[in-house]
């Protein structure tokens, strides 16, 4: 990971508690993902699009873990450098302003965040509002923890 992605990354991590969640008009859609070893639950998360979303991600993992939401990898793309893909990939980019808090530490805001690093035991809440519909993979790119299957599904309607 480079630098500059580095302190962006430690700059995610000083906003801990994170919600998301889909309702009425004025209303704000709520969802805790559980980040634990090596896997997210719920593993599929649904949203509605143009609704205020606050999502929390609560590690109850023995280790550090990461948040990230991106467009899915063409089956059968080999990819040896996540960044390269998921940093253009991202799902906030380009939808507006996003807010995360980790409880504690701070809040970042900005409208390029890609990635939120939750420490062990702590909590991020992320707010934003969800406009881009599809399906996109969420996951955890810590080393080896893709591949032991720390992954999962955002779909946004």
């Amino acid at each position: 990971m480079n630098r500059w992605l580095v302190l962006g990354v430690v700059a995610a991590l000083l906003v801990l508690v994170t919600y998301g969640g889909a309702s009425g008009a004025g209303k704000e859609q709520k969802v805790t993902i559980v980040l634990s070893d090596f896997k997210f639950t719920p593993a599929t998360v649904t949203l509605q699009a143009g609704m205020p979303a606050e999502v929390t991600l609560l590690n109850r993992g023995a280790v550090i873990h990461e948040f990230s939401v991106y467009a899915t990898p063409p089956a059968g793309k080999k990819i040896t450098e996540w960044d390269e893909w998921v940093i253009p990939n991202t799902y906030f980019q380009g939808i507006g302003e996003v807010n995360s808090e980790i409880k504690g530490f701070g809040t970042t805001n900005g409208t390029a965040l890609f990635e939120f690093e939750v420490p062990k035991g702590r909590s991020v809440a992320i707010k934003f509002v969800p406009n881009r519909k599809g399906t996109f993979e969420m996951a955890c790119h810590q080393e080896g923890h893709y591949e032991a299957g720390m992954k999962g599904v955002l779909v946004v309607k």
